[in-house]
């Protein structure tokens, strides 16, 4: 292993001294190469420059549309001069239609898709904030980005109990509505 080490040395030496470049062609190169860049202009990154960059966002994603639901048509209407019992009667020859939601079912089931869809959108936040913070391109701080995280992560963590809740307080609403429904029903 010495001796590899000495023949490349050696051979480096001597290279360096059977092809020696004189200082006159260093220069004459670092003049072409000047002559070459004249023409361009040199951006300058100072600190201030790097103050004033605006940030963006490492991931948009797009609002989704509202969705309406859809509307359900009305029941058939009697003709003006039948009678309250013929309309029962005819109604009653068609399948039982679903009870229309409770606006507490309804509140119940909004509150926790709006806290599945916030959990959905701190883990987003954070996926793309670790991407920030391993990238190399970005300019940012490492401790401005530690601290969003830390931020963030908080967050998240209080969405996620939040949803828990909510998932929870469905639950309940339902298993009672279910227990309200089965105890009219009697067997004997």
């Amino acid at each position: 292993m010495r001796r590899f080490l000495a023949l490349a040395f050696l051979a480096a030496t001597l290279n360096s001294l059977l092809f020696p470049q004189s200082l006159a062609e260093i220069a004459q190169k670092e003049r072409e190469r000047r002559a070459a860049l004249k023409g361009r202009k040199a951006v300058v990154i100072t600190n201030a420059s790097l103050a004033k960059l605006k940030k963006k966002p490492a991931l948009e994603t797009p609002l989704p549309a509202p969705e309406y639901p859809p509307e359900e048509p009305s029941p058939p209407q009697a003709p003006p001069g039948a009678s309250p019992v013929a309309q029962d009667q005819s109604a009653a020859g068609q399948p039982p239609e679903e009870k229309p939601a409770a606006p507490e079912l309804k509140a119940v089931q909004e509150r926790w898709e709006k806290a599945k869809e916030y959990v959905e959108l701190l883990t987003l936040k954070m996926g793309a904030l670790w991407q920030q913070f391993y990238s190399l391109e970005d300019m940012t701080t490492k401790d401005a980005l530690q601290q969003a995280i830390a931020e963030t992560f908080i967050k998240l963590e209080k969405a996620r109990e939040e949803e828990d809740r909510a998932r929870q307080d469905l639950e309940n609403f339902l298993g009672r509505q279910k227990k309200q429904e089965s105890s009219s029903i009697w067997i004997r």
